[in-house]
Order: structure tokens, then C-alpha cells, then sequence
């Protein structure tokens, strides 16, 4: 997710995410999101070209997104990610979140 590929400019934000593969699911914290990705603090980022469920906690607790995601690139403290919104109206949503912040 090349800044240059980057449809919406990202917006700092540290939001509550959960993060739930096959395999584990664990917590982690968004650093910047736009409506279309972030990039995910966590201690154990997932691979590139990952699928998986995130949970996005706006509000803390209470308000939530959940939508798959795909891990587009991973360091050792966090990973960039692409959201896969089931509908439009999960993408107006979020960007509505952020424009309030």
C-alpha cells in the first residue's frame, strides 16, 4: 500500500482493534486509518497477502467495525493493512468516525 497507491490520505488516530485468524486472536491499536486501510500496532504482525477479521473499536467499546482484512506489508512492531468492507455504507461509516475525530 504504496503512498502513491493510497486512494485517501490517512488520518492519525489510535483506536482498539482486535485481530482474529484461524489460528489466534489477539489486540492491537490503530496508528493512522483512512477508509480503506491503517496500519496496526501490534506484537505479532501477520505475514503480507494475510486475510483476516479485524475488529475496529471507535469509541472504545462502544462503537464497532468488523470487516475482513488482507496484511499488505508487516514489521516487526506492526502491519500495514487493506480493508475488505462487505458494503459502500462500511466505508462512509468510517470515514465519517474519522472526519468527527
Amino acid at each position: 500500500m504504496n503512498r502513491e497507491n493510497r486512494q485517501f490520505s490517512r488520518t492519525v488516530l489510535n483506536w482498539p482493534v482486535t485481530i482474529n485468524t484461524s489460528e489466534d486472536t489477539f489486540k492491537g491499536e490503530t496508528r493512522d486509518i483512512s477508509p480503506d486501510g491503517a496500519f496496526i500496532y501490534c506484537d505479532r504482525p501477520l505475514p503480507a497477502n494475510h486475510l483476516f477479521c479485524l475488529s475496529i473499536h471507535i469509541y472504545s467499546e462502544t462503537i464497532s467495525l468488523t470487516s475482513m482484512a488482507e496484511t499488505v506489508w508487516s514489521t516487526h512492531n506492526g502491519m500495514g493493512v487493506r480493508f475488505h468492507l462487505d458494503r459502500p455504507q462500511q466505508g462512509e461509516l468510517l470515514a465519517r468516525f474519522i472526519s468527527e475525530v
